[in-house]
């Protein structure tokens, strides 16, 4: 699991470091950078998918193109590094692998416990560059061969200890890298637009409706339990139906109590995005998911539903849901969940992010076992008390 993100010169982000956990809230006022922080990590995991590429492409993130480095940098210096890194446990040892960007170069540096790897490339970079550093443990001497994303490990002194020891490095250096890429993220633009879908090549961060779908139709795991987790919610079932003799699947939900089918696309579209949502986090693959308001088209009903299966699957599933919202109630049926011990107050993490100037800041506002918030939720309550005020005429 991921333990933190830090992130420097980003957008509106000047520096900040974001303490993860199970569970992370991101809350505040319009604009304030909250997409922001979910937007760094898959700008990082593009570096990791595809160094290859001009800086420019890496601000391009499938779903939304940010305008390249220029547009990205805080405060439009050029001047300025965007880095962005993210530390994780690899095996009980704290690690962490972070990239500063240029214009034109990339600074990239890997820790793990006390060892350190650093280099510096230029952008587009092949991983064409290898970088040697000497690493001793127990007291056998090793060598590291990394090309700044990935590494191989071998032993000065060959035995089958050591290349059993070495090939335990490797695979815990390397998790850096393999962490990174289990980000996934669900985005505004979500849900399916058709009746039927066919598979079609998936990217590695999928978020169009086809992707999506391609997902749903090759994992024959995926969609019961999808289902099971929409029963909770709305009360329907989720189903696949492939004609006899065709390759074409259509996406069906079933409402218990009228016992009524129908397409996917032509039911609610909260449920229709709730469906989206599940796809992205129940993937066997991805291990911290990112979600852009997923209050959406939602009832509160269903949001409350809702929130208690996203602790659910937090705590079941092991998923990482690091995800934004404006809506009070999302939040309130969370921290009901935390009262009523779906969730322990060490599972979650509650920010207010907000813009001082120019620049994001992020406060922590501690979650009780009573589901109590330190601080409480003003940034909802403020819009509320002014209409209250209006109503009532006081002034001030």
């Amino acid at each position: 699991m991921i333990t933190k993100v830090t992130v420097e010169n980003f957008r509106s982000i000047e520096r900040t470091e974001l303490e993860l956990a199970s569970l992370v809230l991101l809350y505040g006022p319009t604009a304030s950078g909250k997409s922001s922080l979910l937007y760094a990590p898959i700008v990082l995991k593009n570096f990791i998918l595809n160094p290859n590429r001009p800086a420019d492409g890496f601000f391009h993130l499938g779903f939304m193109d940010l305008g390249g480095f220029d547009e990205s940098v805080f405060n439009h210096e050029k001047s300025r590094e965007v880095c962005i890194a993210v530390h994780h446990d690899a095996g009980g040892t704290p690690a962490s692998y972070k990239v500063c960007l240029s214009k034109n170069k990339a600074r990239l540096v890997q820790q793990w416990g006390s060892l350190r790897l650093e280099g510096e490339v230029a952008v587009p970079y092949g991983l064409n560059q290898t970088f040697p550093f000497s690493y001793s443990e127990n007291g056998d001497e090793f060598t590291i061969n990394w090309n700044g994303i990935s590494c191989s490990v071998s032993p000065k002194s060959p035995t089958a200890d050591t290349q059993r020891a070495a090939q335990q490095i490797a695979t815990s250096l390397n998790s850096s890298a393999e962490t990174i890429k289990s980000i996934d993220i669900a985005p505004h633009r979500r849900g399916f637009f058709k009746p039927n879908y066919t598979t079609t090549p998936v990217s590695p961060t999928p978020t169009t409706e086809d992707e999506v779908a391609s997902l749903i139709i090759s994992d024959p795991n995926l969609a019961p339990r999808i289902s099971v987790y929409a029963e909770e919610i709305f009360g329907r079932d989720f189903r696949l139906y492939t004609p006899p003799g065709t390759a074409t699947v259509f996406f069906q939900t079933t409402d218990k109590k009228s016992r009524m089918p129908a397409l996917l696309v032509n039911d609610g579209f909260g449920v229709n995005q709730v469906v989206y949502l599940l796809a992205k986090i129940l993937r066997s693959d991805v291990k911290t998911i990112l979600i852009e308001e997923p209050e959406v088209h939602l009832h509160p009903t269903a949001l409350r539903n809702f929130a208690r299966q996203v602790c659910t699957i937090a705590r079941e599933e092991k998923k990482q849901i690091i995800l934004t919202t404006h809506n009070e109630l999302f939040v309130s049926a969370i921290l009901a969940a935390v009262a009523e011990g779906k969730l322990s107050p060490e599972e979650i993490r509650c920010y207010l992010v907000q813009k001082d100037k120019r620049a994001t800041t992020l406060r922590l506002q501690r979650v009780q076992p009573n589901g109590q918030i330190e601080g409480g939720l003003t940034t909802f309550i403020e819009a509320e008390l002014e209409d209250l005020k209006a109503l009532l005429g006081l002034k001030g």
